[in-house]
């Protein structure tokens, strides 16, 4: 019998056979033959093989829960990049995934969304030991629906962080919330490991009006003692270790820095202020182009009208607006209404991806920020993706969301029977009860509204689930291209 080619899956450590779904997306068969399908892959995931020998074709796999037969066609042995927009309510959260299988969060909203994201992609419910791998976090700003979050993750011993990057606006309590002032420039950046500790390490920086953010930094300390902290800002270019020299499956992947924009006052870094805590912390959010081959996408956090203004100075000045283009664009502050429209039009994005919530008292995104993505975006029809339409779906009924609550309830009293509890048969009934509503609740929360987006470096989906799946598949799926002559990504029809 055929044997599957080692061009067509790799081998781990552990000799588990592995490869990766084929463009752009593909199925898991029920039998060797027939059309007759039990999943549907998108671009990237990753597939088990069981076993090599070739059948009709096809040959034994498992992804996603579930066992079936892959077309050998269908597979691929590189990885591909992965972001993920997590559906987190109000707020932003994204998770990145390199090929070389690093992990970064950029951003983890208010609520535990994130966290219960990470407990159903690494099925944290079951392990005895943290993740073998540490992940890297990014925190745009300190407003708390970007930040807040992270502190359910800190709490998870599952989890190891060894970096955590910022803006270097330390938000703390005292007059001056974000630091020194000095001449319009805010001067007291908190740049170092040295320096953030000598902040969140001072208990009376944890008390109070103005510490949420001293208190949540603070418990990363706790599994992580050995984290450190690090500013990011156009004064360093690229993110260490991400210039532009390097390369992963030979294609440049890197992570440049395009705001805060650092300025010089009295000799030292500084950044502007316009006096209002609120558009300081939002303006002076970290901005990332990330690069992967010919593709080039925007994560930002909640620049606006005022910074923005001042992101588009900068680079006209330099006659390097063309380093603000991109092919896919995070919309920043979830679609608020306060924008520049140059600095959203200097994006040019084929896609923009929107990140937003129903809980909230803004109306995002705003009906004319949605007018402006789709008139300054690039091509005949760019694409406009919102976590907050794509969560849209058929189980959020009357019905489903009694259950939900119900669920939520149970969850309450589970925890308290437990701290009751005093026989260890009964607490091991009650705690796998406990972990069965929990996954089903993070399945709930993760597979409806998040935003996935793979690519190669030349080839490239967008896609979100349907609310009630087709005879075709589960997916919709936008495929984009890069056109070598227009040197773009261009729908791929």
């Amino acid at each position: 019998m055929a044997q599957l080619s080692r061009r067509k899956y790799n081998t781990s450590e552990s000799n588990i056979n592995y490869s990766f779904a084929e463009y752009p997306s593909i199925k898991i068969y029920a039998d060797t033959t027939g059309d007759t399908w039990k999943n549907h892959l998108l671009f990237g995931d990753y597939i088990k093989i069981l076993d090599t020998k070739i059948k009709d074709g096809r040959v034994r796999a498992k992804s996603r829960n579930t066992t079936g037969w892959v077309n050998v066609k269908d597979l691929e042995k590189k990885r591909v990049l992965e972001v993920n927009f997590v559906d987190i309510g109000q707020g932003d959260g994204c998770h990145i995934v390199t090929p070389a299988d690093e992990h970064i969060i950029i951003d983890a909203g208010k609520t535990d969304n994130m966290v219960r994201y990470l407990a159903w992609r690494f099925n944290l419910y079951d392990r005895k030991s943290p993740l073998r791998y540490p992940f890297k976090v990014i925190i745009s700003h300190s407003d708390s629906d970007h930040y807040l979050g992270f502190g359910r993750i800190f709490d998870n011993d599952k989890v190891q962080v060894d970096d955590i990057y910022h803006n270097g606006l330390v938000e703390r309590p005292g007059k001056n919330r974000l630091g020194k002032v000095e001449n319009g420039h805010l001067t007291g950046l908190v740049k170092s490991t040295a320096d953030m500790l000598n902040i969140i390490n001072k208990s009376d920086n944890r008390k109070g009006d103005g510490s949420l953010y001293c208190k949540t930094l603070f418990k990363a300390l706790q599994h992580n003692p050995n984290v450190h902290f690090t500013s990011l800002s156009t004064h360093d270019n690229y993110l260490a270790g991400y210039d532009d020299t390097n390369e992963i499956n030979n294609k440049e992947y890197s992570m440049k820095i395009l705001g805060p924009i650092i300025k010089q006052t009295n000799g030292k870094d500084s950044l502007k202020t316009i006096n209002d805590l609120g558009k300081d912390k939002n303006g002076h959010s970290v901005i990332l182009k990330l690069k992967y081959g010919n593709a080039k996408i925007l994560l930002g956090g909640d620049v606006n009208t005022e910074f923005g203004k001042e992101i588009h100075k900068y680079y006209k000045g330099k006659n390097s607006l063309d380093e603000l283009t991109v092919d896919v664009a995070k919309a920043c502050h979830h679609g608020s209404n306060h924008f520049h429209y140059d600095f959203v039009k200097s994006l040019n994005a084929s896609a923009t991806v929107i990140s937003s919530g129903d809980d909230e008292s803004y109306s995002h995104p705003r009906p004319d920020t949605i007018g402006a993505l789709g008139k300054c975006g690039y091509g005949d029809k760019p694409l406009i993706f919102s976590t907050e339409l794509a969560r849209s779906n058929k189980e959020f009924t009357y019905s489903k969301l009694k259950g939900i609550s119900a669920s939520l309830g149970k969850l309450d009293e589970l925890k308290k029977e437990i701290k009751q509890a005093t026989d260890e048969t009964i607490i091991k009934e009650l705690k796998a009860k406990q972990k069965k509503i929990n996954k089903e609740l993070n399945s709930f929360l993760t597979r409806y509204g998040m935003i996935n987006l793979r690519t190669d470096g030349v080839k490239m989906i967008l896609a979100q689930k349907y609310e009630t799946p087709a005879s075709y598949g589960k997916w919709d799926i936008h495929k984009l291209k890069y056109s070598y002559s227009a040197k773009r990504f261009r729908p791929d029809d």
